[in-house]
C-alpha cells in the first residue's frame, strides 16, 4: 500500500471514529433532552389539570349537593380542563377517562401527602410519576390526589410517547445516514488531498529513478512552500552535485582515455623513424658520418617523445596550463618535416612547405605534435597506388594551414571529426593504422593554446585545416 493510501485510510478511520462519537453523543443528548421535556410536560400538564380542577370544583360544589349533582359538577369541572390523556378517579371508580387502561393498576397517588389548603376548601397533594411500558406501549404517567369538599379524587395524565420514541429512532437513522455520507465525503476529500499531496513525493521518486538510470540532468519539478518543497530543493541541489561530479569524473575519464590513446597515437611517428634508423644501423653499411646522423635523429625523436608524453599528460589528462614561448616558424616546420619524412615516404606522399619566416608564440613540442597529426591525417586522404600525393604545410600571419587534394570529407561528417575515436571511413582508416584520435588530440592542443581550428573540405577536392593562433 502506498503512503498516501495509508494516510488516507488512517484519516478516514479517525474521521469515522470522531463522527461516530460526536453523533452518538448528540443522539444521547437529544434523546435525554426530548424525554426530559416530555416528562416535564406531563408533570406540568397533570399539575395544572389537578390545580385547575380542584379550584373550579371547590368553587361550584356545596356540602348540601346531592350525590348526583356532585358527580355531575365534578365531571363538568374536570371536562373543562381535561383531554383524552386525562383520567379522573374517586377511590376505585373511574369518573372520566378516554383510555383503555386503568392507571391505578400502575400508579397510585401518594398515600401520605401534605395537603395544601385552597381558598375553596380543596387541597392538592404531592405528585407521583411512572415511566415504562404498558401493553407494549411506552407511556409517561403522572398522578396526584385532590381533595374537594372532603372528597378525595385521583387525577391522572397518561401520555403515550410511542411517537416520541419512533421519532427518536427516525432521528437516529437520519443521523446515521448523514454521518455515513459525511464520512464518505470526508474520506473521499481526504483521499484526494492525500493523493494530491503525495504527487510531489511521486515526482521526487520518479526523478530519483531517472537519475539512477543515468539521466543526470533530470530535476524534480516541485514548487511548494512547505517541507516537501524544501526537500525537493535539497534533492535538486544533490542531483546537480551528482551531475557535476559525474560530469567531472566522465571528463577526467575521457581525458585519461584521450591521453592514453593520444600517447599511443603519438608514439607511431617517432617510433617508425626510430625503428627505421635502428634497422639501417644494424643492416646497412654506413659511413661514420651517416651513422652519427642516424643516432642523432634517434636521439631527437626519443627526446621529443619523452617531452611530448609529459606535456600531453599535463595538457590533456591534468588540464594544466602550457608554457609558451616565441618559436621560429621555419624551425617548427623543419621539425614537422623531419618527424613525418619516413611516414610520408612509406605512403608515397610529398610534403611541401612555405612560411613567412616569422615566429609564433606556442609550446613547440605540442604545436609540432598538432601539425604532425594534421600532416599524418592529410597523407591518409590519398588512395594507395593512386600515384604520388601531396600535402601542403604553410604558415603566414599566425595562421598555420595543412591541406591536401585527396578524397575530402562529407559535409555531414565535418561536425564530428574532432570527436575522440570518430573516423569518417572506419575500414579505410584502420587499413591506414588510424584510431580516430589524431584530430581530437589536435583540437585539445589547439584549445590549450587558445587557438581556433577551422576545416574546409569538399568530397573529391581535398581538405584544408587552418590553425588560427592568438
Amino acid at each position: 500500500m502506498k503512503l498516501w493510501q495509508k494516510a488516507a485510510s488512517a484519516c478516514a478511520g479517525v474521521l469515522a471514529a470522531v463522527v461516530a462519537v460526536c453523533s452518538g453523543a448528540m443522539l444521547l443528548y437529544a434523546r435525554h433532552t426530548i424525554l426530559d421535556m416530555s416528562r416535564e410536560q406531563v408533570r406540568t400538564k397533570q399539575r395544572d389539570l389537578a390545580v385547575s380542577f380542584s379550584e373550579m370544583a371547590g368553587y361550584y360544589l356545596r356540602d348540601t349537593d346531592s350525590d348526583a349533582v356532585r358527580d355531575s359538577l365534578v365531571n363538568y369541572c374536570f371536562a373543562r380542563f381535561a383531554d383524552n390523556t386525562a383520567v379522573l378517579m374517586r377511590r376505585d371508580q373511574t369518573l372520566s377517562s378516554a383510555l383503555d387502561i386503568d392507571p391505578s393498576d400502575w400508579l397510585a397517588p401518594r398515600a401520605d401527602p401534605v395537603p395544601v389548603p385552597e381558598p375553596w376548601g380543596g387541597a392538592y397533594r404531592d405528585q407521583t410519576f411512572f415511566e415504562g411500558k404498558i401493553r407494549d406501549r411506552d407511556v409517561l404517567m403522572a398522578a396526584s390526589e385532590v381533595v374537594v369538599r372532603q372528597e378525595a379524587y385521583a387525577v391522572y395524565v397518561v401520555e403515550d410517547v410511542m411517537d416520541i420514541h419512533r421519532s427518536l429512532t427516525v432521528m437516529a437513522l437520519i443521523f446515521l445516514g448523514v454521518s455515513l455520507a459525511g464520512v464518505a465525503l470526508g474520506a473521499g476529500a481526504v483521499t484526494l488531498l492525500m493523493r494530491r499531496g503525495a504527487r510531489p513525493l511521486a515526482a521526487l521518486s520518479g526523478a530519483a529513478r531517472r537519475i539512477a538510470g543515468g539521466e543526470y540532468d533530470i530535476r524534480a519539478d516541485v514548487d511548494t512552500a512547505d517541507e516537501i518543497g524544501a526537500l525537493a530543493a535539497d534533492f535538486n541541489t544533490m542531483a546537480q552535485a551528482v551531475q557535476d561530479h559525474v560530469a567531472e569524473l566522465s571528463e577526467t575519464a575521457q581525458r585519461q582515455r584521450l591521453f592514453i590513446g593520444g600517447v599511443t597515437h603519438e608514439f607511431k611517428t617517432p617510433l617508425t623513424a626510430i625503428l627505421l634508423h635502428t634497422r639501417l644501423l644494424q643492416k646497412v653499411n654506413m659511413t661514420e658520418d651517416e651513422r652519427r646522423q642516424s643516432l642523432a635523429h634517434i636521439e631527437r625523436q626519443c627526446t621529443w617523445l619523452e617531452r611530448l608524453t609529459q606535456k600531453l599528460l599535463k595538457t590533456v589528462a591534468l588540464k594544466q596550463q602550457i608554457a609558451k614561448k616565441q618559436v621560429p616558424v621555419r624551425e617548427l616546420i623543419d621539425r614537422v618535416r623531419a618527424s613525418t619524412q619516413q611516414l610520408l615516404a612509406s605512403r608515397n606522399v610529398a610534403l611541401e612547405t612555405a612560411c613567412d619566416g616569422g615566429t609564433v608564440f606556442v609550446d613547440e613540442d605540442l604545436m609540432q605534435s598538432l601539425l604532425v597529426n594534421l600532416v599524418d591525417n592529410a597523407s591518409k586522404a590519398y588512395d594507395p597506388g593512386g600515384g604520388e600525393g601531396r600535402v601542403w604545410l604553410t604558415a603566414c600571419d599566425n595562421v598555420l594551414e595543412v591541406c591536401d587534394a585527396g578524397r575530402g570529407i562529407p559535409a555531414e561528417a565535418l561536425g564530428r571529426i574532432f570527436e575522440p575515436f570518430y573516423m569518417v571511413d572506419k575500414s579505410r582508416s584502420k587499413k591506414n593504422g588510424g584510431s580516430g584520435l589524431g584530430l581530437a588530440l589536435a583540437k585539445q592542443i589547439a584549445d590549450a593554446h587558445g587557438a581556433r581550428l577551422e576545416v574546409y573540405s569538399a568530397p573529391g577536392k581535398g581538405t584544408a585545416v587552418q590553425v588560427f593562433l592568438q
